[in-house]
């Protein structure tokens, strides 16, 4: 009786978790190729169809993304330990924008990082790997 009861407790969480991952996942559709991680945001957002590429990046990174109206974006790199080693703010005009990073020029190392797009109430981070 108590197998049935704990297998019932744990079937029930799993349940919740995956009702969960279900409404996230539904929020941001990830389009991977061998180039680019394309996230099409959701329609709520300012920002849609972020791309970051080449990833992984040797010495520039490509970063574009839709705006539906002007803002301010800031565009971070942090490293596996959460240090910020790269930052820009920028103006988004609306439409298609473009960004070019010598990873290079501004001294970033190979290894994990994390790219962070930071508009209004809006925040994307993704994965990025320096070779």
């Amino acid at each position: 009786m108590k197998k049935i009861l704990l297998l019932s407790i744990i079937l029930v969480s799993l349940l919740s978790v995956n009702a969960q991952n279900a409404s996230i996942s539904n929020s941001l559709i990830y389009a991977k190729s061998s180039q680019a991680a394309v996230i099409q945001a959701s329609a709520d957002g300012i920002i849609e169809n972020i791309a970051i590429y080449p990833n992984p990046v040797v010495e520039q990174l490509k970063i574009s993304f839709k705006s539906s109206q002007r803002t301010i974006a800031n565009i971070s790199i942090f490293n596996n330990i959460g240090k910020q080693v790269y930052t820009r703010e920028s103006e988004v005009e609306p439409g298609q924008n473009f960004f070019t990073i010598d990873v290079r020029d501004n001294s970033i190392e190979p290894g994990i990082y994390f790219v962070q797009i930071v508009s209004e109430n809006e925040k994307y981070t993704r994965k990025l790997i320096v070779k």
